[in-house]
């Protein structure tokens, strides 16, 4: 009885074991893919800030350019001085009528190319002269006639329409936009986050510069005569485009509320116990878990400020059911995984279980037949089959010896293997290092140049792009330099190879001597060079720079007990003036280095039209 008990118990046990191993295995691979999908989450929430903030600075850059283009074109500077002098005396109506229709002919063009929602040109006095419109209702166009009083002429476009002057419509108001510029005309440009017609928007402000006429002291003189006001909705189609590239749900909030988004019913950002207060404003990006009628979502919270003001808010959602799901959907495979593990185990424990107990049970019937005295027949048979079957009674007996044998086998196998591992472990870092080393000697061979140790043009491509990143998100101009040293040929020519390699590594050291620990000199190819200078307040400054440069060539080397002169010829382009991309900034800077050339080389010259 007692044995059919062991036999009971072994079974008990590794059916219990089995199913808390089990259970434990699904709790703990549970909680690992929960936090996996977590992580995926917030991975995913990253990106798609990284993709808002991407959208977000492009659509500025594009409508600062637009605005710009815009407000530099020729002669709009007169145009709208014209306009706001004569506008109201005895000029010809119809000379004035068709300089408003050019005028908004211009600024419809820009607004379609640019893709903006409003677009408008006040005069130096704030009024409103012309202005586009592009919304859910259509387009329209139009401008402000002031004689004999302020009135809206406004013609509304379908999509390719041509400007008809014969369809505008007069009007005493027009809701969509006022006629005067709310507060004084910015002195500057600039692009900020705004609030227009109750959506948020982007809204741009570039001062329209031009020559007036000063009636007073009958002098010509350069002032503001204008202003150029565009904006670009940051609307459904934005939170639609946004949602399709990040595959999340997005929503538009103002400081007063929703805006747009795909999910209307939530209309005010969560902050999850914070205030969107100046405690906020150090924050790039707010995450946490919020509620949605019901239904669970994983936010990140972009917050929009103009001038420490809050203006509005961007919200990118995952929702938390994608997770739930898909967890609960790994617990259930791991429970079936388990319960086959089971069906698996009980007939494996049910035989060892047996196999141990029937043993047992013949030999505790000997040892109480032998307890017994009582020599019966039965005795002999259970020894016969012990024999005869090769019981465990032996068995056992062999088992704990092998079982010794093997504990000292192990043991010296223990051993030796802890010695393998410590001299592979050596071996390993020995390796490691040498790893290291190499991967080092590559990095420099593949991005600086051999003979001057200077950056090579891949490196100095890569600071580009960083510099000219860091200068459009802080809207700071940075200066290129392209040097070329003349009189370098017929040195390489008459002394040799080696005597001009001597020249070049001693010219390299001249120009790093003279830069900041900020800026970089890159050699690009034979005896050309060229300076990244990432932070310069004007042209000036580079140009300072590139003088002294100049001087320190132009000083004699002494190479190998020979005194040899060179001069240089370096041309400077700056950012943003001379272009806002890497292409256009080489380019132009290539063009004032060949300018220098041109007029007799050892010279600076910083890039023009002219050039």
């Amino acid at each position: 009885m007692k044995i059919k008990q062991l036999r009971n118990k072994l079974l008990l046990g590794a059916v219990v074991i089995s199913m808390v191993v089990a259970l434990a295995s699904m709790l703990a691979v549970s909680l690992v893919i929960r936090q996996q999908h977590l992580d995926q989450s917030n991975a995913l929430l990253r990106k798609a800030f990284k993709v808002v903030d991407d959208n977000l600075a492009e659509r500025k850059n594009n409508i600062l350019l637009a605005s710009h283009q815009l407000a530099t074109q020729k002669n709009l500077g007169s145009t709208i001085w014209y306009l706001a002098q004569y506008a109201q005396s005895g000029v010809d109506r119809e000379t004035l009528i068709n300089t408003y229709q050019q005028l908004v002919k211009d600024i419809y063009k820009t607004g379609r190319a640019a893709k903006l929602s409003r677009i408008a040109i006040y005069d130096a006095a704030g009024n409103l002269v012309s202005f586009s419109l592009s919304d859910s209702s259509g387009e329209r166009v139009g401008f402000v006639e002031r004689s004999p009083k302020p009135s809206f002429q406004v013609l509304a476009l379908k999509d390719g329409e041509e400007l008809d002057r014969q369809a505008l419509q007069a009007s005493d108001a027009f809701a969509a936009i006022g006629l005067k510029f709310s507060g004084r005309l910015p002195q500057q440009e600039s692009v900020d986050y705004a609030v227009v017609d109750g959506s948020l928007a982007v809204e741009s402000h570039v001062p329209i510069m031009g020559v007036a006429f000063d009636l007073a002291s009958g002098k010509q003189e350069i002032k503001q005569l204008g202003l150029v006001v565009a904006s670009q909705r940051l609307d459904q189609p934005f939170v639609e485009h946004l949602s399709r590239l990040t595959e999340i749900k997005i929503n538009v909030f103002t400081a007063q509320g929703f805006s747009s988004g795909n999910l209307a019913a939530y209309r005010n950002p969560d902050w999850g116990g914070l205030q969107a207060v100046p405690d906020v404003q150090a924050l790039a990006m707010i995450f946490n878990e919020i509620m949605v009628d019901g239904a669970g979502f994983y936010q990140c919270l972009i917050p929009l400020y103009t001038d420490k003001r809050l203006i509005g808010t961007i919200s990118a959602l995952h929702s938390k059911d994608i997770v739930q799901k898909n967890t609960w959907e790994m617990v259930r495979i791991l429970g079936l995984i388990a319960l086959a593990c089971l069906l698996f185990i009980l007939p494996i424990a049910w035989y060892f279980a047996t196999s141990i107990s029937n043993p047992l049970t013949v030999l505790s019937r000997v040892f109480r037949s032998v307890a017994s005295g009582k020599q019966s027949g039965a005795l002999g048979d259970e020894l016969e089959q012990l024999e005869k079957e090769k019981r465990r009674h032996d068995e056992l007996g062999d088992l704990t010896m092998s079982f010794m044998a093997m504990d000292d086998a192990v043991n010296q196998k223990i051993a030796q293997i802890k010695e393998i591992n410590a001299s592979l472990e050596h071996k390993i870092e020995q390796r490691t290092v040498e790893l290291v080393a190499a991967n080092e000697a590559l990095t420099q061979l593949a991005t600086h140049d051999a003979l001057t140790g200077l950056p090579n043009r891949k490196l100095f491509g890569d600071r580009l792009q960083q510099a000219l990143a860091a200068a459009r998100r802080n809207n700071a101009h940075l200066a290129l330099m392209y040097i070329d040293l003349d009189q370098f040929k017929p040195v390489n020519d008459c002394y040799g190879h080696a005597m001009g390699d001597m020249l070049l590594k001693e010219a390299a050291e001249r120009i790093q001597d003279c830069m900041r620990e900020a800026d970089t000199v890159a050699r690009i190819g034979g005896d050309e060079f060229m300076v990244l200078l990432p932070l310069v307040e004007s042209a000036l400054d580079a140009k300072v720079v590139a003088e002294k440069i100049r001087q320190v060539l132009s000083t004699s080397f002494t190479i190998a007990g020979k005194n040899l002169r060179i001069s240089s010829s370096i041309g400077i382009a700056v950012y943003p003036e001379h272009g806002s991309e890497e292409s256009a900034l080489l380019k132009c800077a290539d063009a004032a280095m060949y300018c220098v050339k041109e007029s007799g080389r050892n010279g600076v010259s910083v890039f023009t039209p002219l050039t």
